[in-house]
């Protein structure tokens, strides 16, 4: 049982939920009442607005069943408890905060280790007590580490080292420049991944992975901090530009120096860097034979695994909560190491306020933090070139903070919609844990925008994107590693904005999905149900805010697809945003000039995914790191000369 010093409020009320939520199934015992209460409370430690919310939560499940029931919820037999929740989850307000109020006690209830070893997941993560020591390693620095304010000097100061930051820094470094990097984050190694997600994910999430796309639909936008950025938490797959999206950039935006002539070499040495070869179709899974199955007896050809910077990988399934074993070449593991061993210095841990700057010339930037004392140090980084890199979210926004202004700054963003649709094969084993969660690709309708890639979510997110409770939830939970999981994802035309939001890890970012955009991603529903259906499924089952609509024949299918829907009725995520500080040679159509530099403004610069002109249509960190390698090697040039 789980020892704390916080008593957990409406501590009754929280015990009813339980018995009525978590019930006995066919190979899961009844929820410990007491351990699931007990672990819950461990989570609200030293956290008093989470603590009253979950409070005020509870008293209003109490007297919300008296309306329905003429009784409080504690007071309610078992079953009549069972079926206030079966009719909450229906409502379209109650239904969120019913939601809201579960998440905490399934969470607690599905990362228990008896749970987890019930539904057939591989063991717990055993992390290395210490991992190698290398030499570049004295050349990171935390604020922990500062005794005070400190001002150095560099040729280029780096803000960020995802997959823009990182790759720029590694060419820098390597052509003799001195180079500073400046991360926010800590910097984590495959020690810190454990597959605790409690632990990882305030870690290596912004915002606690909160951060989200709003308007005509509501779509999580998850970007990753610390050192490697979202590449520490993507599942490694790597795309090079398709061809046709590199000709619209030279047409429409002036970019004529991106060829794939131009660009091959770039892409190579990138793939290089990141080891990147297909996926093991050991490790990618059954997921992957249904799929081939299914879309082959549909006339679908364009079948392959997916090419993945994870050279030995051996299907941990954490990808996203970053690599126990190392094998994804995030940029932590790959640019960084390679970037600090060639003469670079990295300081975490310190968040850049402002830019050092005399009218529209950049001499470097000024990244605050706190120091192992507890009293808030300053770094200044004076350098010839300032590279902003801190993501598509964050560089417009402290763009704009320290003064640049353009029609385009924070605007046409885009983030490749992507949708899922599961299936349930009672005969077959998924191995749902035990695979890569995106080793396994489609691209027939890649030239339409329309791309199919496994999409595979751990236990937790399979139980809580669920809006089940009491038997259903617990059974639905069971089925776990027989429900395959698949996603597609489009090439977005619509565009959203990003802005200040209430908290700097929590910009506003607002999206409207267009009708084109819209149709192509019922046409993903389409087909992937079809495939689903073609290999056999017993059931096809389409993830929607309020539920998940089963399927069991195409007639079934196509009377759900005639009906009216709008882009609000589907289960939607997102995890490319791009476009946001946008390059164009005229500045009237973009934030930053083909070399990358900020129009108007001299040493300033930015790399990372804002700079993409347009939604790709293909998994974007290759093309991010090539297009900063090349400005990177630009920018040696002119400092060299």
């Amino acid at each position: 049982m789980t020892t704390t010093t916080t008593e957990l409020p409406a501590r009754h009320i929280a015990a009813a939920l339980v018995e009525a939520m978590l019930p006995a199934g066919e190979q899961i015992p009844a929820a410990d009442v007491d351990t699931v209460c007990d672990t819950v409370a461990g989570y609200l430690e030293e956290h008093p607005v989470w603590t009253r919310a979950l409070a005020s939560s509870l008293v209003w499940l109490e007297g919300r069943a008296v309306l329905s029931t003429g009784k409080r919820f504690t007071r309610l037999s078992h079953q009549r408890r069972a079926d206030v929740l079966q009719r909450l989850s229906t409502k379209a307000v109650s239904g969120n905060l019913l939601r809201a109020l579960a998440a905490p006690f399934k969470l607690a209830w599905m990362l228990d280790a008896e749970t987890q070893k019930r539904v057939g997941n591989r063991p717990a993560v055993e992390v290395p007590s210490q991992i190698e020591q290398f030499r570049w390693q004295h050349q990171v620095s935390s604020a922990a580490d500062l005794d005070g304010d400190e001002e150095l000097e560099a040729d280029v100061v780096i803000v960020g080292t995802g997959a823009g930051g990182a790759a720029a820094a590694y060419e820098l470094a390597s052509r003799g420049l001195a180079v500073v990097m400046i991360e926010e984050g800590d910097y984590l190694n495959r020690k810190d991944f454990s597959g605790e997600l409690t632990k990882v994910i305030p870690r290596l999430y912004r915002g606690m992975g909160a951060t989200t796309a709003v308007g005509n639909v509501t779509i999580p936008v998850p970007v990753g901090k610390g050192v490697g950025g979202t590449t520490t938490i993507n599942s490694g797959t790597c795309m090079r530009t398709p061809a046709n999206v590199l000709a619209r950039w030279r047409n429409e935006f002036g970019l004529t120096g991106f060829t794939e002539d131009n660009l091959d070499s770039v892409f190579a040495g990138v793939e290089e860097v990141l080891c990147v070869e297909q996926a093991d179709p050991r490790y990618v899974g059954e997921i992957g034979n249904v799929i081939a199955d299914g879309a082959r007896k549909l006339g679908y050809s364009q079948l392959h695994p997916l090419r993945r910077n994870a050279r030995g990988c051996d299907g941990q399934g954490l990808c996203q909560f970053g690599c126990p074993t190392d094998a994804k070449q995030s940029t932590n593991v790959s640019y960084v190491p390679r970037a600090l061993d060639r003469g670079a210095f990295l300081f975490t841990g310190l968040r850049a306020q402002r830019l050092v700057r005399n009218g529209h010339r950049v001499d470097g930037v000024e990244a605050t933090g706190t120091n192992a004392a507890g009293k808030p140090v300053t770094l200044r980084i004076r350098a010839a070139r300032t590279i902003i890199a801190m993501g598509t979210f964050m560089t417009p926004l402290f763009l704009h903070d320290n003064g640049v202004r353009s029609a385009h700054l924070g605007r046409h963003l885009t983030i490749h919609p992507a949708g899922v649709v599961n299936a349930l094969f009672p005969d077959r084993d998924f191995g749902n844990s035990r695979t890569i969660p995106q080793g396994f690709g489609m691209a027939d309708l890649a030239s339409e925008g329309l791309m199919f890639e496994g999409g595979t979510i751990p236990f937790i997110g399979h139980g809580l994107f669920s809006n089940f409770y009491g038997e259903r939830f617990v059974r639905f939970c069971e089925q776990y590693q027989q429900t395959a999981y698949f996603g597609f994802m489009i090439r977005d035309t619509s565009e959203g904005r990003v802005r200040k939001g209430p908290h700097r890890d929590v910009p506003w970012i607002s999206y409207n999905m267009n009708d084109h955009d819209f149709g192509m991603f019922l046409k993903g529903i389409d087909i992937l149900s079809r495939i689903y259906l073609a290999a056999g499924a017993e059931k096809v089952l389409i993830p929607g805010l309020t539920g998940l609509t089963a399927i069991d024949s195409e007639k079934q299918l196509d009377a759900f697809l005639s009906r009216r829907h709008k882009p609000r009725d589907f289960l939607m995520s997102a995890y490319h945003p791009l476009g946001t500080a946008r390059l164009s040679a005229n500045p009237d159509k973009g934030v930053c000039d083909p070399d990358h530099r900020v129009h108007g403004w001299q040493g300033l610069y930015v790399m990372d995914g804002s700079n993409v002109p347009t939604s790709l249509g293909a998994n974007p960190q290759v093309t991010i790191m090539a297009m900063a390698a090349r400005a990177a090697a630009t920018m040696a040039e002119t400092i060299n000369q």
